[in-house]
C-alpha cells in the first residue's frame, strides 16, 4: 500500500492506482493523511471540508463522504476507521512519501556531516525523486494546504541546498551553473543558493562572475527585501576577493571513512533477505519495533527481542520491519540465522568473522578468539549506524557476544525462546494471527475469487491452521499450486487430527518438523508433561490437575511448565492455567499416541480418585 501527497493526492494498491474523483473526499483522505496516526475530530473535518462554511447537514453528508471514500479506495479503505467523536487512518512505516521524504533527508543530512558525499547525493536523490508536483496540488483547501504543504515545500528546498553541497564537495561544480541560476531566480531570499552559485563560478576559474553574482544578490536583497547580505555571503564575498585557497576545488573524495581502529570501511553491508510481498498483519508490533528501532537519540543500543512459538512469524515480522527501519541505519544491515532449532546451531565465532569481513576487514586481521573478536566487532561499529538481525536464536549465550556496544546501533532478535536473561533487551511476544488477519493473508495469495466462492470453507480452514502463519502459509501455497482444488476440497482434507500434520507439509515448509524440533530439545520431564497434559482432551489444564497427572508436588510441577511456556509450547492463562494452542494441542497428542498413550487408553494415576468435567471445558480433579 503507498500513500502519496508529494504532487496530486495517491492511493496505490500494489499495480492499482485508486482515483478518487470527487473534490471534496480528497480534502476528507487528505486531512487524515496529514494527520495520520491520530484521531480528527468529526467538527474539525467538517470546517475543513466546507472551508468553515458547513451546512446544516455536514454531519450526516461527512459521514456519507466517509463511506464513499472506503469503497472508493477498496482495501486501502479499511485504513479509515471510526473513532468515538472522529475519525483516523492507519498508514504502516514506509508507506507515506511525506514520511520517506523527511527520513531521507535527515540521512542525508547526516551523512553529508559525516563527509560520506556520494552517500549522501544518493539519500537526497532518492528525495528529491519523491516529488510529482506541488504538494496536495489537486486539494482544493486552503487549511490543509497551509497545514502540511508549505512545509514540505520547504523541506524540499532544504533537501536541495544538502544536495548541492555534496555534489560541490564532489567536485561538480561545473554541472551545477544552470540548476543554480534557476533556484537563485525563484527563490532570491535563500542566501545559500547564491554562495553555492558563487563558489561554483570560482571553482570554474570565473572569479569575476561570480563576483558580479555577489553585486546582484547585494542589490535584490537590499532593495527588494531590505536586509544586507548575511555572515555567509559576507565571508564567501572576501575569501573569492582573497582567492582564499579553502575554496579551491576538492581532492576527489574518497568516502572511505575511517573507523574506531584504523581501517577502511567496506561498501555498506545490505544482508538482508528479501521482504515479503504478502506480509500481513502484525500492525501494533510492526509499529512498536519500528519506532524503536529508529528513534535517532538514546543512551544504548536497542535491543528488541520477538519470541513466540513455531511457525508463527517471527522472521517474517523481524525483515518486514528491519526493511522499514533500514533507513535509519544509512551504515547497512547485518544479517544472520543462528540456527538455534537445529542440532548444530551457529556460532558466535563464525558468525562474528563473517560480519568482520562483510564490514571490510581482511581475514588476516580477524583474531582467533572469541573475546578478541567481540572487542574488534564493537569497535568496528562505533561511531556507525548499523542495524544487526539475528535470527532464529537460541539462547542469550548465543547472541550476547553479537550485540552492538554503541547508542547508534540495534540489534533485532528473533528466538521461539524468550532470551529473559538478555539484559536490556525489550521483549516482543508474537501471538497467532487473528481469524481477520488469517482470511487476509489467504486473500492477498490466493486472490479474492476462492476465497470469496465460498467464504465458510475458506474460514474453516483458517480455523483448522489455528491462525499459525506457517500452516497458512503452506495451504495458500497448496492451493496455489492446484488450480482445480476448491478451498473446500483442502479444508476438508484437514479434519481429523491423524490426518492433519500430514496435509501441513509441502517441500521444506512442515509444521510437524517445525513443532519437534522446539519439542525435541526439552529435557525429558517437560517432554513428558508436554505429551501427558494434552491427554484429557482439553486444551486447558490447571496446575493442581497436571500435578496429578504428573504424579508431583505442585511447586515442582509449575516449574516444569514454565519451562514449556519458555519455550512457547503452552501457554500461561492467567496464575495457575496453562493452555495449548490449536496445532500444538494436536502435536502434543500426536506425540503421545506415538508413544502408546491413545486418549482411549489413559488412566489416570494411581492416587486420584475422581474426575469430572467443569462447563468450561476444564478438567478439575
Amino acid at each position: 500500500m503507498e500513500f502519496g501527497i508529494l504532487g496530486p493526492l495517491l492511493v496505490r494498491d500494489g499495480a492499482e492506482v485508486r482515483v478518487i474523483p470527487a473534490a471534496k473526499q480528497r480534502i476528507l483522505l487528505a486531512a487524515l493523511l496529514v494527520r495520520r496516526g491520530q484521531l480528527v475530530p468529526a467538527e474539525q473535518l467538517v470546517e475543513t471540508v466546507w472551508d468553515d462554511r458547513p451546512p446544516r447537514s455536514a454531519a450526516t453528508t461527512l459521514r456519507n463522504y466517509v463511506m464513499r471514500l472506503r469503497k472508493g479506495l477498496g482495501n486501502a479503505g479499511e485504513r479509515i476507521e471510526t473513532r468515538a467523536g472522529g475519525y483516523l487512518i492507519t498508514v504502516e512505516p514506509g508507506e507515506f512519501d511525506a514520511d520517506r521524504l523527511v527520513a531521507l533527508r535527515d540521512l542525508g543530512a547526516d551523512a553529508l556531516r559525516q563527509g560520506a558525499f556520494e552517500r549522501a547525493t544518493t539519500l537526497l536523490d532518492e528525495a528529491l525523486g519523491l516529488w510529482r508536483g506541488p504538494a496536495l496540488v489537486d486539494v482544493p483547501s486552503d487549511s490543509v494546504r497551509r497545514l502540511e504543504a508549505d512545509r514540505l515545500a520547504e523541506a524540499r528546498l532544504d533537501i536541495l541546498e544538502s544536495k548541492l553541497d555534496a555534489e560541490l564537495h564532489l567536485g561538480h561544480h561545473a554541472a551545477l551553473f544552470a540548476e543554480l541560476r534557476t533556484l537563485t531566480a525563484t527563490h532570491p531570499e535563500r542566501e545559500r543558493f547564491w554562495v553555492q552559485l558563487m563558489t561554483a563560478l570560482y571553482r570554474s576559474g570565473r572569479q569575476s562572475e561570480a563576483l558580479a553574482v555577489y553585486q546582484q544578490v547585494r542589490q535584490i536583497l537590499t532593495k527588494e527585501i531590505g536586509v544586507e547580505p548575511g555572515t555567509e555571503l559576507r565571508a564567501v564575498h572576501q575569501r573569492i576577493l582573497s582567492a582564499d585557497p579553502s575554496l579551491d576545488d576538492p581532492a576527489p573524495a574518497q568516502d572511505t571513512e575511517e573507523h574506531g581502529i584504523g581501517r577502511p570501511v567496506s561498501p555498506t553491508p545490505f544482508q538482508l533477505p528479501p521482504d515479503l510481498t504478502d506480509f500481513t498483519g502484525r500492525t501494533a508490533e510492526v509499529l512498536d519495533l519500528t519506532a524503536r528501532l529508529t528513534t535517532a537519540s538514546r543512551r544504548s543500543a536497542v535491543i528488541a527481542v520477538v519470541s513466540g512459538q513455531p511457525g508463527v512469524g517471527k522472521s517474517a515480522l523481524a525483515g518486514h520491519v528491519a526493511h522499514a527501519a533500514r533507513f535509519s541505519h544509512p551504515d547497512g544491515t547485518l544479517y544472520a540465522d543462528l540456527r538455534g532449532t537445529q542440532r548444530e546451531p551457529a556460532s558466535a565465532h563464525a558468525v562474528l568473522g563473517s560480519f568482520l569481513l562483510a564490514l571490510g576487514l581482511p581475514a588476516h586481521t580477524i583474531p582467533a578468539d572469541l573475546d578478541e573478536r567481540t572487542a574488534l566487532y564493537r569497535s568496528v561499529l562505533a561511531g556507525r549506524q548499523l542495524l544487526v538481525v539475528l535470527d532464529n536464536a537460541r539462547d542469550s549465550a548465543q547472541v550476547r557476544p553479537l550485540l552492538p556496544g554503541d547508542p547508534a546501533n540495534a540489534a533485532l532478535i528473533t528466538s521461539r525462546a524468550r532470551l529473559s536473561d538478555l539484559a536490556g533487551a525489550h521483549p516482543v511476544e508474537l501471538d497467532v494471527m487473528t481469524e481477520a488477519e488469517a482470511l487476509l493473508f489467504l486473500e492477498r495469495v490466493l486472490g479474492p475469487a476462492r476465497p470469496a466462492a465460498d467464504p465458510r470453507a475458506t474460514a474453516e480452514l483458517a480455523a483448522a491452521c489455528g491462525g499459525l502463519p506457517l500452516a497458512l502459509r503452506i495451504c495458500a501455497a497448496r492451493l496455489s499450486a492446484r488450480p482445480s482444488w476448491t478451498v473446500r476440497h483442502l479444508a476438508d482434507r484437514l479434519t481429523g487430527e491423524r490426518q492433519l500434520f500430514d496435509e501441513l507439509s509441502l517441500g521444506s515448509l512442515d509444521v510437524r518438523a517445525s513443532f519437534a524440533a522446539s519439542y525435541e530439545a526439552l529435557d525429558p520431564a517437560a517432554a513428558r508433561a508436554f505429551r501427558l497434559l494434552s491427554l484429557p482432551g482439553s486444551a486447558t489444564v490447571r496446575i493442581e490437575t497436571a500435578a496429578r497427572l504428573l504424579d508431583q508436588p505442585v511447586s515442582h510441577t509449575e516449574r516444569i511448565l514454565e519451562r514449556l511456556v519458555d519455550a512457547h509450547l503452552l501457554r500461561a492463562e492467567e496464575p495457575g492455567s496453562y493452555r495449548y494452542d490449536g496445532l500444538l494441542h494436536a502435536f502434543a497428542r500426536e506425540q503421545s499416541v506415538l508413544r502408546g498413550l491413545e486418549p482411549e487408553r489413559w488412566h489416570a494415576p494411581p492416587r486420584r480418585t475422581a474426575r469430572h468435567r467443569e462447563p468450561d471445558g476444564v478438567l478439575v480433579c
